[in-house]
């Protein structure tokens, strides 16, 4: 593996500035030294100790080298692995071709120009989005709500582009059977924080939107939502004050939905005009990547592939979140 950086305790010690800056200029340095994302990968572990993929432990000894990449050791189960199992780039194939990929893919351009212009075919155009997108999953832990937070639910359509069926008759039952549409919760706060939750069934249930809450914001926040029932009927147990807004009006000049309906054209926008829309299945990657892009990216293609490189080298169970989506049929879907 090469190395990215020759003061590794240098690198360590950045600051959050120079840490953006070292993000900004890294897609220029890697391409200078002729690195690729799996170098990349092995200094990301710096960051934080490699953990077992098996049985999530950290008692981790160093247990060799193999075609120049660190191999570890699990001392509870004895797993053995290397320092990109279970990240985006395991078993990458063609890594050479990833950062420019990952260019590509910020740049905004289809699967189709991101294929051509980097020398690979379609279907892998497609994993290697998909292996990218499911390493930002994890920043959902990163999105809190403070004060007024803004809540609405967003009903998107329900579709399962890219299904091959085998014969008419199992078209004929899908189209008999799937739900128009699908259930999203869209939150954004006076402080700028987003995010949109797609939740299992044709609309948001009160149980759902607490369970939101929970997790995501303080008890003494204030709730300001639709006067949809699912909204009216959480608890005061989860959220003390709520302020249910009527008619798109502002209430007593500070409560109102524009911001989140705001925010929620411009997402369904997105994923209706740019994508054509997108499988179901596949929608909470959409999300993510739409998210993300608001908060970690810059208007820079050079700056936005080192940032969304390094979001991706962030995560260590991308791989196989990827694989179980994958591997997911529409029927597991609990929305029928």
């Amino acid at each position: 593996m090469k190395k990215i950086v020759e003061n590794t305790s240098k690198y360590l010690a950045m600051s959050k500035e120079e840490n953006k800056e070292f993000l900004d200029n890294l897609y220029s340095l890697m391409k200078k030294l002729e690195a690729d994302v799996v170098d990349y990968q092995g200094l990301k572990i710096l960051s934080a100790p490699p953990l077992c993929p098996d049985c999530r432990s950290n008692h981790i000894i160093k247990n060799g080298l193999q075609n120049g990449m660190q191999n570890y050791r699990c001392k509870d189960c004895g797993r053995q692995f290397r320092v990109t199992t279970g990240t985006f780039v395991y078993r990458l194939q063609k890594k050479e071709k990833m950062l420019d990929y990952i260019r590509c893919m910020v740049a905004g351009k289809s699967l189709r120009a991101c294929a051509k212009e980097v020398g690979i075919s379609l279907p892998t155009s497609f994993a290697w989005r998909h292996k990218i997108l499911a390493a930002l999953q994890s920043f959902e832990d990163n999105i809190n709500f403070f004060g007024v937070v803004e809540m609405d639910e967003l009903l998107m359509d329900y579709s399962e582009k890219g299904r091959i069926y085998k014969n008419a008759e199992e078209l004929k039952r899908a189209r008999k059977q799937k739900p128009k549409k699908v259930a999203v919760l869209a939150a954004t706060d006076r402080a700028g924080n987003l995010l949109f939750k797609k939740f299992d069934g044709k609309k948001l249930s009160s149980e759902q939107i607490e369970q939101f809450l929970k997790a995501k914001m303080p008890k003494d926040g204030v709730m300001c939502s639709s006067n949809k029932k699912a909204f009216k009927k959480v608890g005061r147990n989860v959220i003390k004050h709520k302020e249910i807004v009527t008619n798109h009006r502002q209430k007593r000049g500070i409560y109102s939905l524009s911001t989140v309906k705001k925010k929620a054209s411009e997402f369904t926008n997105w994923i209706y005009f740019k994508f054509r829309g997108v499988a179901t299945k596949y929608l909470q990657n959409y999300i993510m990547w739409y998210v993300v892009m608001g908060k970690y990216l810059t208007g820079k293609t050079v700056s936005n592939t080192g940032r969304m490189l390094n979001l991706a080298s962030s995560d260590r169970w991308a791989w196989y979140r990827y694989r179980e989506l994958v591997n997911k049929t529409y029927v597991d879907f609990n929305i029928y």
